[in-house]
């Protein structure tokens, strides 16, 4: 048996108060993405409770949103926002193409790949389009992760003229592709909800599960020909979606 004492009443069943436990300990900074929570078998040592028990305790945690679990590292808290600060959408392609106070990181280096649907999205003769894979950063907590699809001709002349960055640094890859394939002149967008996919949590260190705005973006230039898909998942709990509504015909206040 172990000798430390769970939080909670003895009332409660010894997964939920190994629950609150753990979540007492996560609230109060012990564990971070450097710092995992301790394994099952440790937990059931420590605290001299079975298996079941522990896995029960973390299946709450996961639920809740308080950490996610990556296969072979271990299980880490989830990013909570410390001042509550989120990012709001953005109402000009200007500001898209800066997303001021954020950073971007390449996850997934560009590649080739068969899409008939995005290849038809952006008016390609054939099937083949570009992709790579960008998570985006505010306040050093991961809130977005990007997949950006581009015409095979205008990834070659990011490529020759290196534009597609090695470490995460402000701007975007929009602001790029307007440089090589013609400034972007307008968008259309597509907003849905989604669930987080075990592969995003691990990438936004939040739960599998956890309710997500999916945007789909497609950009085109001046002459208005598609220059770039983006499909962004936005972490919930770090980001707002709002949108200005006037009556038409009625401007100002």
């Amino acid at each position: 048996m172990g000798g430390s004492v769970l939080s909670g009443s003895t009332d409660l069943p010894g997964y939920r108060r190994l629950a609150l436990t753990l979540a007492e300990a996560v609230a109060a900074g012990r564990y971070d993405q450097n710092t995992p929570l301790p394994t099952d078998t440790e937990l059931m040592t420590e605290y001299g409770l079975g298996r079941q028990t522990v896995r029960r305790a973390f299946q709450e945690l996961v639920a809740d949103g308080l950490v996610y679990r990556v296969r072979g590292r271990g299980t880490f808290p989830t990013d909570q926002p410390s001042t509550g600060r989120s990012v709001r959408a953005t109402d000009s392609i200007e500001q898209l193409e800066e997303w001021p106070g954020t950073e971007m990181e390449v996850i997934s280096p560009l590649e080739l790949r068969r899409d008939r649907v995005h290849a038809e999205k952006l008016e390609l003769d054939g099937l083949v389009v570009a992709q790579l894979k960008v998570r985006r950063w505010i306040d050093d907590q991961p809130y977005a992760v990007n997949t950006i699809i581009l015409p095979p001709d205008v990834a070659e002349k990011l490529i020759s003229e290196n534009l597609i960055p090695t470490r995460r640094t402000p701007g975007t890859i929009l602001a790029s592709v307007g440089s090589v394939a013609g400034p972007v002149a307008g968008a259309e967008e597509t907003v849905t909800a989604i669930l987080v996919s075990d592969d995003v949590a691990e990438i936004l260190h939040t739960a599998p599960g956890r309710p997500a705005l999916h945007i789909e973006r497609v950009y085109r230039n001046g002459n208005g020909v598609p220059v770039e898909i983006s499909l962004t998942v936005h972490a919930s709990e770090r980001y707002e979606h709002r949108l200005s509504i006037q009556r038409a015909g009625r401007h100002g206040s």
